[in-house]
């Protein structure tokens, strides 16, 4: 349980720490990137191999989202009982044989299937797994670690390989190619350590520590604790205006007037700041606190969708980047408030939990800008609206900053994990 005692002498950057974090790194990306990147420039190519709409052929990343929402609980269970390493390489390798499965398939259902079956490597090695075992390894500077961990590098970059790719090699050497990618790269799992080694010292006095100190928290301890849901649901809202920003900027782009190539920029431009901001908030967190930091990322989304909602010129693509600067780094802040608030021994639990809840916001969230975007025949009002949303939620994270007795429980429960 105890994850500060480490051998004497350890730094932030000893080689066995450089070695988790470029592993984190990689395992995360490969969940994140490879199979979220790919999916946007493949749909076309899934449209015409299956013969079916547009709509249909999108389908595929819900089915992604909701696999990780629905498995997000028992991954954190898992995560806290039995090995990362183990689960994580073979999450990714499932996550494998699921793409090569959608290349081979003629078959719609099977394909949707399949793409549940695919979030399985993106919820354990992209999600919950890099926060588990950083919160383990890292007490000081942990966001920035996180920040690191989580640079959504190959999610910037799989969307250009892929269009460039795809091509010329085809809709069914693509799916393999990425498969067996993921495949080749789980093994590297396998090389991470779940916690830091002790000396004996530091073993004698965890051993007392797990003794004499309670640090798991009961599930009717996290679902009391009015802190976890504020978290989630606020957290679930700035997703959501996420995933809805994702879907229709560029059909706002090109409503306004702007060509193709610069509606599209909106949405590179918005990718290309997030790794900015994933770092420099990673830093800040450190600093401040993850909880002021998504206060501070929740203020400026709040103003940057009222500035998209009356802006129609090329400031624009400043706002485009603001929003991805703020709102990619949020898995590294979500789960730094979390390790912060319950501990590095809870948070796979609790960071399952929450992400469940955030799932509604993300499924909920674009469709219904969609319909407020029929019903008022144009995209001001869902805009307007989606920045009052995200103004409600940094003023829900305010709640935990100034909860009662919510410093002396942080600072209890994080004293128990550190011990």
């Amino acid at each position: 349980m105890n994850n500060v005692n480490h051998k004497a002498g350890s730094t932030l950057w000893d080689h066995s720490r450089v070695r988790i974090i470029a592993l984190c790194f990689i395992v995360q990306n490969c969940g994140m990137g490879l199979v979220m990147g790919s999916f946007g420039p493949l749909v076309k190519f899934n449209e015409a191999h299956f013969e079916i709409s547009r709509t249909m052929a999108a389908a595929g990343m819900s089915m992604i989202t909701l696999s990780i929402g629905l498995l997000s609980p028992f991954a954190g269970i898992f995560l806290q009982k039995y090995p990362a390493r183990f689960l994580l390489a073979g999450a990714l390798c499932v996550t494998g044989l699921a793409y090569i499965g959608i290349a081979s398939t003629h078959t719609y259902a099977i394909a949707m299937l399949l793409y549940l079956v695919a979030g399985v490597g993106v919820c354990f090695a992209s999600v919950l797994g890099p926060v588990t075992i950083i919160s383990r390894w890292f007490v000081s500077n942990r966001a920035k670690i996180l920040s690191i961990v989580n640079l959504p590098l190959f999610l910037f970059l799989t969307p250009y390989v892929i269009g460039v790719v795809a091509p010329s090699v085809g809709r069914f050497n693509t799916l393999v190619g990425i498969g067996v990618v993921l495949m080749l790269l789980s093994p590297l799992a396998l090389f991470i350590t779940d916690r830091p080694p002790l000396d004996a010292e530091a073993a004698k006095t965890a051993a007392n520590t797990r003794a004499s100190t309670k640090q798991l928290m009961s599930n009717r301890d996290i679902f009391r604790d009015f802190r976890f849901w504020v978290i989630s649901l606020a957290i679930g809202v700035i997703a959501g205006s996420g995933t809805a920003y994702v879907v229709h900027i560029v059909p706002y782009g090109l409503e306004i007037g702007m060509s193709l190539q610069k509606a599209t920029l909106l949405l590179s431009l918005y990718s290309a700041a997030g790794i900015v901001g994933t770092l420099l908030f990673g830093w800040v967190a450190d600093k401040i606190g993850a909880i002021p930091s998504l206060i501070i990322t929740g203020l400026v989304q709040a103003g940057c969708w009222s500035l998209i909602a009356y802006n129609t010129g090329m400031a624009l693509l400043a706002v485009a980047a603001l929003i991805g600067m703020c709102i990619l780094p949020l898995i590294t802040l979500h789960g730094e408030a979390l390790t912060r608030l319950y501990g590095a021994d809870n948070v796979s639990r609790v960071m399952g939990y929450s992400y469940f809840i955030k799932i509604p916001f993300i499924f909920a969230f674009a469709p219904l800008m969609g319909y407020l975007y029929e019903i008022n025949d144009g995209y001001r009002v869902p805009f307007l609206m989606t920045s009052f949303l995200i103004l409600v939620a940094a003023l829900m994270f305010l709640l935990v900053l100034r909860g009662n007795g919510a410093g002396r429980q942080t600072a209890t429960l994080t004293a128990r994990s550190n011990s």
